[in-house]
């Protein structure tokens, strides 16, 4: 009977965990949403998490399981921004729509408390054995696939139909989300459209270009030489760029560190074949060539590269009006004007308004910089530093005189400076460079599921470079997510190289 009940007791979690996997493409469940109060950040995937953090998380700690060495910086930045938050009970904070300061820390500490279940639970539960690492990579594409063909449904509409969804597609997303499909962009099972892009940006797209990279497929089948990841590679990368501005730039980004890695790859090359081959030339020709090749392959790949980026932004600006309005300057005049204040500048590309989130989260570490004001008290500060030009923005002024909550910095970066101080921000960058190094580790492994994974790491960590100025939450786990099966990787590879 107890073996029984034990085994029960094992599927369940089993049951649990594939659950968490296949919800996190929705991020606003609404009866999850409303058993909060109403909150926007409320992933399905915190029911099954919830079930596997009570009945398998704390039982393991318990009995001393080990931890992935990865999340031992990571949990230095918990103890020390719950530290900034109860030092931030000593300042003289100001009041703002009646809020309470106390309340405020709290659902923001709940929201740091989810994101560390996330990765927490992530890295010890695939840290157990490859064959759940294996699984998970699995059921990570199977999401994906759910998520993409739902997004392929909203594009069919959207660009033939003017986004005019019929009622049942409308009643669909409704059970899903708090908020009802975009006519004018794809924004799947999430909230908007650019969570969409983050969800792709630090989840899926990083382990189907690794597996593309790399060869590997978490299936055995494929479609000849083509896997099931270089298939989804292709749809999420399109869904991409036609729903997310910020979405397209950290993917970007994740292309620029790929082009100058393959730059770094042929330079070695040539340096290589110079040494094998230089004797042979004269003297002089050897030393002309050492001095006048480098220079002229730096000026090439300079080249190339500033004629594909006006080429890149010139076709993205035909899928993106707010990009569109770089090349709608007509005179020199016009862009003198443009430029000679920044918010003009940023308001023309429709972009002021998260712009003056930022400076008023800056003007907010510059108060306070040890430890910041406490996890959820950035917002009690706006009154006091936001910029002047905010005024003049319908979107701050209906924030700042009409919503009940009060503003945040839609930064998760500045957020962090601004309610964490330099320690916090510091502490969170050293876990930071702790995941770059052990992804770049198990990148240099043979086997293909490790390589594979490490590459994944890096293009997350890179992505979310920019995707952290698109978002200030802690609750949204797909950085968390990746990141644990990055950490259960290493101590996978450290446990073999140990037993061997």
């Amino acid at each position: 009977m107890i073996e029984r009940l034990k085994r029960l007791g094992g599927l369940t979690l089993d049951i649990a965990w594939a659950a968490m996997i296949l919800l996190l493409p929705i991020t606003s469940l609404p009866i999850l949403s409303h058993l909060t109060g109403g909150t926007l950040v409320a992933p399905a995937s915190i029911i099954p998490l919830a079930w596997l953090a009570i009945f398998w998380f704390v039982v393991y700690v318990i009995k001393k399981g080990t931890l992935p060495r990865e999340t031992l910086p990571f949990l230095f930045f918990i103890f020390v921004a719950v530290t900034a938050s109860a030092f931030a009970l000593f300042l003289d904070i100001p009041t703002f729509k009646d809020q309470s300061i106390l309340g405020e820390e709290i659902k923001a500490l709940l929201t740091l408390m989810i994101g560390a279940a996330f990765y927490m639970v992530t890295a010890s539960w695939l840290s157990q054995s490859r064959s759940r690492l294996m699984l998970t990579l699995k059921l990570v594409n199977v999401s994906g696939l759910i998520l993409l063909l739902w997004a392929l449904i909203q594009a069919v509409y959207i660009y033939l139909y003017q986004g005019n969804f019929p009622e049942l597609l409308l009643r669909f997303q409704g059970i899903f989300s708090i908020r009802d499909l975009f006519p004018g962009r794809m924004s799947g099972f999430a909230y908007e459209p650019s969570w969409l892009g983050q969800q792709l940006n630090l989840l899926y797209l990083p382990f189907w270009l690794a597996a593309t990279i790399t060869g590997w497929s978490a299936f055995r089948h494929r479609l000849g030489k083509i896997s099931l990841e270089n298939i989804l590679l292709a749809i999420g990368l399109m869904v991409l760029f036609l729903s997310s501005r910020v979405g397209m730039l950290s993917f970007l980004l994740v292309t620029a560190f790929l082009v100058i890695y393959f730059n770094v790859y042929l330079a070695k090359r040539f340096q290589a074949w110079s040494l094998k081959y230089y004797d042979r030339f004269p003297p002089f020709l050897i030393r002309s060539a050492r001095n006048l090749i480098p220079v002229l392959i730096f000026f090439i790949f300079l080249g190339v590269y500033f004629l594909s980026a006006v080429v890149l932004v010139y076709s993205l600006s035909r899928l993106d009006l707010r990009l569109a309005n770089i090349f709608t300057i007509k005179s020199l005049a016009t862009l003198k004007l443009l430029t000679s204040n920044i918010y003009s500048l940023f308001a023309y590309l429709s972009f002021a308004e998260r712009v003056v989130y930022w400076v008023a989260g800056w003007n907010i570490f510059n108060l306070h910089p040890l430890l910041g004001v406490g996890l959820g008290n950035a917002g009690f500060f706006f009154p006091q530093t936001l910029p002047g030009y905010g005024w003049n923005l319908p979107e701050v002024m209906n924030l700042y005189y009409r919503a009940f909550t009060i503003p945040n910095i839609k930064s998760f970066w500045v957020r962090l400076l601004a309610e964490t101080g330099i320690i916090g921000f510091s502490s969170f960058v050293a876990w930071y460079y702790v995941m770059a190094k052990s992804s770049w580790f198990i990148r240099l492994n043979k086997t293909p599921v490790f390589k594979t994974i490490g590459w994944a790491g890096l293009f997350v960590l890179i992505a979310f470079l920019i995707e952290g100025f698109s978002t200030d939450t802690f609750a949204l786990p797909y950085l968390w997510i990746s990141l644990g099966i990055v950490s259960a990787g290493g101590a996978l590879l450290r446990n073999h190289a140990e037993v061997n």
